[in-house]
């Protein structure tokens, strides 16, 4: 079957979260004309679980100089984003760019300003958001009212992700399970709500076991002679100028009954119940559950990007809500420094 997105040749930088990357573009149709990865073998490893044959590279400035390159997907170290992704737009590439965006915000802003200053299309990788379940919702959100509460969590009870690596070193990551899988279940609940400005946050954040080398997730650790200076554990809220209050707690290691996510909106009419069980709440307390689930959320996401590649249209999320999550995530990390609720 032709795709409409054939033509576009994509390069995928990072062989780790660029599995899913590969994925998708090849299920939308697209060329995945290179894989870029410091190391060349895992690159290489990554072309033959899909039977491709990609240019292998392990220099990204070998990638911006490849005119035949339209787009590139960025999932590398968080420190890493901005500077790639302002000197692969300032090459003539659109980007897609893992979450999230940047360290900071002021860094978000810097990609943001590039976008605007080239023209090139750059999109934030909010997986969740293209799910089957979560479009349901969202395209059920307006029966549920006036939206003024919201419960989200991203609990991992043995999850910190290889300990002594770029995920546990501040300079590296920005911070833990709050910029990591946090800000996945946090930009959820912001985007089924509308997208509300943001007015302020009130944050903790802990680290009880991670200095410890306690608690590490399936891949073990990367450098037990490393780094950890991250949280474990972050919890907060968040207040938006239309009156919604967003609650999230996001953590790598608890002591707790196993791992839970989900995202719990509340309305005046109704709720939106996003969990191992979707549903839809109505007024009068009919349960409504969803039979839809995941589905091709990866290919989804890709084929919107490479639709604003082509067309020039505003991806969803942009660099400017980009902008906006880090800004509540500095915020969040702030709070929980000084002791204080701070405006956003």
């Amino acid at each position: 079957m032709h795709s409409p997105y054939s033509s576009i040749r994509v390069a995928v930088v990072g062989a780790g979260i660029g599995r899913a990357h590969v994925e998708g573009y090849l299920a939308a149709g697209a060329q995945v004309a290179t894989i870029c990865d410091l190391s060349p073998d895992k690159a290489q490893a990554l072309a033959q679980k899909w039977n491709i044959e990609p240019h292998i590279e392990s220099d990204f400035a070998a990638v911006l100089a490849d005119d035949s390159i339209d787009a590139i997907s960025l999932c590398t170290p968080n420190s890493l984003h901005a500077p790639m992704a302002i000197a692969a737009m300032h090459a003539g590439k659109h980007v897609l760019c893992e979450k999230p965006l940047a360290l900071n915000a002021e860094n978000a802003q810097s990609i943001a300003d590039c976008a605007l200053e080239t023209g090139r299309v750059c999109m934030v990788s909010h997986v969740l958001r293209f799910r089957d379940d979560t479009l349901e919702l969202k395209r059920r959100a307006a029966e549920i009212g006036d939206i003024y509460y919201g419960r989200t969590m991203a609990r991992r009870q043995n999850g910190i992700p290889k300990w002594g690596g770029w995920f546990t070193q501040q300079r590296l990551s920005g911070g833990g399970p709050l910029i990591d899988t946090g800000v996945h279940i946090l930009d959820l609940a912001w985007w089924l709500a509308g997208c509300p400005a943001p007015v302020s946050a009130s944050g903790v954040a802990y680290a009880k076991f991670g200095p410890q080398q306690r608690h590490l997730g399936a891949g073990g650790a990367e450098n037990l002679s490393g780094t950890f200076d991250v949280e474990d554990l972050a919890a907060g809220l968040v207040r938006f100028e239309n009156g919604l209050s967003l609650h999230f707690e996001a953590s790598w290691a608890i002591n707790a009954n196993g791992d839970e996510r989900f995202c719990h909106l509340h309305g005046t009419n109704g709720a939106l119940l996003w969990d191992d069980a979707p549903k839809f709440v109505g007024e009068d307390g009919t349960v409504e559950a969803l039979t839809q689930g995941a589905g091709s959320a990866w290919r989804r996401e890709m084929e919107h990007f490479l639709s604003c590649v082509q067309s020039g249209a505003t991806p969803n999320p942009d660099a400017a809500q980009g902008v906006m999550m880090m800004r509540m995530l500095d915020a969040l990390y702030l709070s929980a420094r000084e002791g204080r609720e701070v405006a956003v």
